[in-house]
């Protein structure tokens, strides 16, 4: 399934440590949360007769355990699932097909409806424009298609956590049958589940025909017709770049947004490109009376992907120098990675991209910026061990008229630095991200680029001794341990601004309605070396605790359950959740200055602040000094009336020294609070009655001494 998140990632990445007994109350509680009210809550009243009848089921289950405590028999193995006869499975898998044909047979109808539904949507956009282009007017017409685009948006969104939903309920069902039984079918189950139709659903070509039918739209809308273009990308990035976590289930969702204010930018592909390459019938221009539509979708194969696999090796030292002079953000600090699009089947001729990213402080006029050169596969790993002819094979280039000159000059400026820099600081690869990628931006403009990453896999790709021989990274053959590789829960949102200062107003109230959490400097490369290299870095990213804590949760929830038998009273009682702990619970804040997203920083402390905070509070307990002092010389004196004062001014210094010490502690707090909100300038540090607090204790003094001396001068008088 493509186009939204991987129903693979449904299941558990890899662990952290041993379970803890004395928390296994607490966490078999965290399992009780109520899936089966959720998926009644979450359908829609015209479509809640086609989704799985997870209730009935939950009870068949229950009955079927209850008679499976009064029969003796021994114990089922997973091939008893393969004989329907005279066994309580039997039972359960006939009910179970059923409900598994009907949540196929829906959602093969519904995509297909939805496709061509989409179709005709583009179909009449296009004549809308054509109507515009000749002074007619159209703007109710427009109103009324704006809605009706918006209205299948809605319906895709919905195929998608039918989608869910069901994988999930189907998941759930199977191993409450398993632990009540005392089988081990459900594993088995689960994995079929990934050939169903409705795990198959194909979202990428109704979601690029949903971004079709709104260019066309806003085609319509616009003046002047938009030119079309092919997208190529440049040899130099220089851009702004804020990066987001995306929950699975609010993936689809996203890009319906998107493609509403901007169209998908596909590698090489043109509009018009994609229009023909998704309908090779050219549907989108025909008239449909009298056209065999099903004929044509029987015909049709689905061609065109949303999402491009892309691949990138990241490359350091034993020791990890990239790492640290990245994590600890070096000015200049620059980091070497190999990328290529697509499937690697190590293919000779394949691109592979010699990428060099390089990190600059803000407060210098540079800007960071990543830049690439070409080499074909086959000379990689020659390139690697320092033994390729960097200038020869340019010279080629040139002789063959690739490229042009400038791009040749740049190109082999970057492969002699990255070369250099291997082979000084020895580097080699040591981990490899792959995931897929879609792209929203403006094929003739690079100053908004919108790219969501999913389905995100974490490779380890050291070698002990470094890369000598063939082949220079892992291929699809090789067998990869647990501890090799890790899947990232989220998906990855990042906006890149090209002179460009403010993220649109449309995109950050999407932000907010996904819940987005926008991570300060959030890094592929530090995730995965922190986790799958954990002892080669000797500091952490600052969110890699939330994922620590997250995988500790799960193994000791796992070690929990595989303990104890799920009986008939637990499966009556129990309301789990529909996601538990599929996704990490971050802490974050509401990011200021947005509209309701939120925010994961680091805690960046200033010590300036903090020292500026201990000095104000050296001054306070200065003037406490003062006043302290003059109340133990009236403590001291013969006069009645000097010793209450005395007493007044003691009790004053020590309510004045007690305040301090609260307002110091409040204002550090606020300091350290601050960092964690984005540096709010807003945000108040002085402290604000502290002035009126010490102007009113020395007027305290200044009346005590006052009163005194009127009373000594009264007394002299009556002398």
């Amino acid at each position: 399934r493509r186009g939204a998140f991987p129903l693979c990632s449904l299941t558990s990445p890899r662990g952290w440590g041993p379970a803890q007994d004395d928390e296994d109350q607490e966490l078999a509680s965290l399992a009780a949360m109520g899936f089966a009210e959720t998926l009644e809550g979450m359908a829609p009243d015209k479509y809640q007769q086609y989704y799985l009848n997870y209730t009935q089921l939950k009870e068949l289950v229950i009955e079927l355990a209850r008679e499976d405590q009064h029969a003796k028999r021994s114990r089922l193995q997973s091939a008893d699932l393969m004989d329907l006869s005279g066994q309580p499975v039997g039972r359960f898998q006939e009910v179970l097909r059923a409900e598994l044909q009907k949540v196929n047979q829906f959602a093969c109808v519904k995509h297909e409806a939805l496709f061509l539904g989409l179709r005709r949507v583009c179909d009449d956009c296009n004549s809308l424009g054509k109507k515009a282009r000749t002074g007619e007017s159209i703007a109710e017409e427009l109103k009324e298609m704006s809605a009706q685009i918006d209205a299948y948006s809605g319906e895709i969104v919905h195929l998608d956590s039918y989608v869910r939903l069901n994988y999930v309920g189907f998941q759930k069902l199977t191993q409450k049958f398993d632990q009540c039984l005392g089988i081990r079918g459900s594993a088995l189950f689960v994995a079929g589940l990934h050939t169903e139709p409705f795990c198959n659903v194909r979202f990428d070509d109704i979601l690029i025909l949903l971004g079709l039918a709104w260019s066309r739209w806003r085609a319509a809308t616009s003046a002047e017709q938009s030119k079309d273009a092919t997208w190529k990308p440049p040899e130099s990035f220089v851009r702004n770049t804020a990066k987001y976590w995306i929950r699975p289930d609010k993936v689809v969702l996203l890009k319906t947004r998107i493609v509403q204010h901007l169209p998908y930018l596909l590698f090489g592909a043109s509009t018009a490109d994609q229009e023909k390459l998704l309908d090779p019938f050219a549907l989108l221009d025909l008239d449909y009376e009298g056209f065999d539509v099903q004929s044509a979708m029987g015909a049709y194969t689905g061609t065109m992907e949303e999402s491009q696999l892309l691949s990138s090796v990241y490359f350091d030292s034993p020791d990890a120098v990239s790492y640290q002079e990245r994590i600890h953000r070096e000015e200049g600090a620059r980091l070497v990675r190999f990328r290529w699009y697509g499937e690697n089947n190590l293919e000779p001729d394949k691109e592979v991209f010699i990428e060099r990213k390089i990190h600059h402080e803000g407060f210098g006029s540079a800007q960071s910026a990543k830049e690439r050169a070409i080499l074909p596969q086959k000379d990689v790993l020659a390139y690697m061990n320092g033994q390729f002819d960097i200038d020869g094979y340019y010279a080629r280039l040139a002789a063959e008229g690739q490229y042009s000159d400038k791009a040749r000059k740049a190109m082999k400026g970057i492969c002699h630095e990255v070369n250099t820099m291997i082979q000084k600081k020895k580097l080699q690869p040591i981990i490899r991200t792959s995931y897929y990628r879609c792209a929203f931006q403006l094929a003739t403009s690079n100053e908004v680029r919108i790219s969501l990453d999913t389905q995100m896999s974490l490779l380890n790709e050291f070698r002990e001794g470094g890369h000598k021989d063939e082949p220079w990274c892992h291929i699809s053959s090789d067998l990869l341990s647990k501890s090799e590789i890790y899947r990232f829960p989220f998906a990855i949102l990042e906006i890149k601004l090209q002179n460009v200062s403010e993220t649109p107003q449309w995109l950050r109230q999407t932000l907010a309605d996904i819940e987005a959490i926008q991570v300060h400097k959030f890094s592929k490369f530090q995730h995965a070396m922190a986790f799958l290299h954990p002892e080669k870095v000797p500091l952490l990213p600052h969110w890699h605790q939330d994922f620590k804590e997250w995988h500790e949760q799960k193994n000791r929830i796992f070690s929990y359950n595989s303990k104890s038998k799920l009986t008939v009273s637990k499966v009556i009682s129990s309301r789990e959740s529909q996601d538990e702990l599929d996704i990490p619970k971050i802490k974050a804040i509401v990011a200021p200055h947005g509209e309701g997203h939120m925010l994961k920083d680091m805690q960046n402390l200033d010590p300036k602040g903090i020292f500026a905070n201990e000095r104000t509070l050296l001054h306070y307990a200065e003037k406490g000094m003062y006043i302290g002092a003059l109340a133990i010389v009236l403590l001291y004196q013969p006069s009645r009336s000097c010793r209450m004062a005395g007493l007044a001014l003691s009790a004053s210094t020590a309510i004045f020294y007690v305040w301090a010490l609260f307002e110091y502690y409040s204002r550090l707090g606020r300091i350290v609070g601050r960092a964690k909100v984005g540096k709010n300038a807003l945000l108040r540090l002085d402290w604000v009655h502290g002035p009126l607090v010490v102007g009113a204790l020395i007027m305290l003094v200044l009346v005590i001494s006052l009163a005194e001396a009127v009373i000594k001068d009264t007394h002299r008088a009556h002398d």
